[in-house]
This record gives structure tokens, C-alpha cells and sequence, in this order.
């Protein structure tokens, strides 16, 4: 039995079932559309703000932060500093291309679009208020990137 089924499939074969195989060709546009960004990491900011007694004498506390901005933003992106209400009359921030003053509103800098990670160095005088007290606060600027 087994023997006929081999010859009956040797048979089929032989005659040849024509083997065929098609070829088909299709085309389509593929759009990705990739959305701008800007992201900002502290790589070095104090939490907190210690305010002493001698600071409070001097006027003044100067701190300063070091941070990483990556974006890929064409047109550049925003440095957004925004000032947190409390202990300061205004902040003073070098380390840009030049002095910003930041009072009660937040200030915005323009940033090109750079290929590498940029990395910005701060450096804050926080002018301290009349009615400040010694104590520990929180950071009275608060930084931020935006894409354009």
C-alpha cells in the first residue's frame, strides 16, 4: 500500500504541476512628522536656598547652577526664567550674553539651535527683599526651555 501511494505521488510529480511565481509591485509615501522639542536638566542646582543673617546684611546671596538643554527645534528654542515670590527684589543673572534682570515677570532668552547638548553655566545675584528673613527656601527662580 504504502508502495503504490510513493508511485502515485511520483506520478503527480512527473507530470509536472506547473510551478509559478508572481511578482507585485506596490509604492507608498511615508510623511513623519517629528515634533519640536527642548528639554532642560539641572545637572547642578541647589534645592534649597540657606539665607543668613549676613546675607541679609550684604543685600545680596549669589548662587550658582549649571544645566543641560537638548532640542531639536530648527528655528532655536526659549530660555524661560520665571521668578517664585518671596524672599527677592529682582535676580541678576550672568552667564549668558549678558546681564538679564529678572523682576516680577519671567524673562525669555533666545537660544539658536546648536547640534550638540548645550550647556549653560548660571550664575545668580538674588537681590534679597527689605522683609526677608533668614531661614532656608525654596530656589527663587524657577528655569525652564522651550521649543519654538
Amino acid at each position: 500500500m504504502m508502495r503504490s501511494l510513493g508511485s502515485i505521488l511520483m506520478l503527480v510529480l512527473a507530470a509536472g504541476v506547473g510551478a509559478r511565481a508572481d511578482t507585485r509591485q506596490a509604492q507608498f509615501l511615508v510623511q513623519v512628522t517629528v515634533p519640536a522639542r527642548a528639554s532642560l536638566v539641572a545637572a547642578e542646582q541647589p534645592a534649597h536656598l540657606s539665607v543668613s543673617e549676613e546675607d541679609l546684611v550684604r543685600g545680596y546671596k549669589d548662587v550658582s547652577a549649571r544645566y543641560v538643554v537638548e532640542s531639536n527645534a530648527r528655528q532655536g528654542w526659549l530660555l524661560q526664567l520665571s521668578p517664585r515670590l518671596g524672599i527677592t527684589q529682582h535676580i541678576e543673572v550672568r552667564g549668558l550674553s549678558g546681564t538679564v534682570l529678572v523682576r516680577d515677570e519671567g524673562v525669555e532668552v533666545f537660544r539658536p539651535r546648536t547640534r550638540e547638548p548645550e550647556r549653560l553655566e548660571l550664575h545668580y545675584r538674588l537681590v534679597l527683599a527689605p522683609d526677608a528673613r533668614p531661614g532656608t527656601y525654596d530656589m527663587p527662580v524657577h528655569v525652564a526651555a522651550t521649543p519654538l
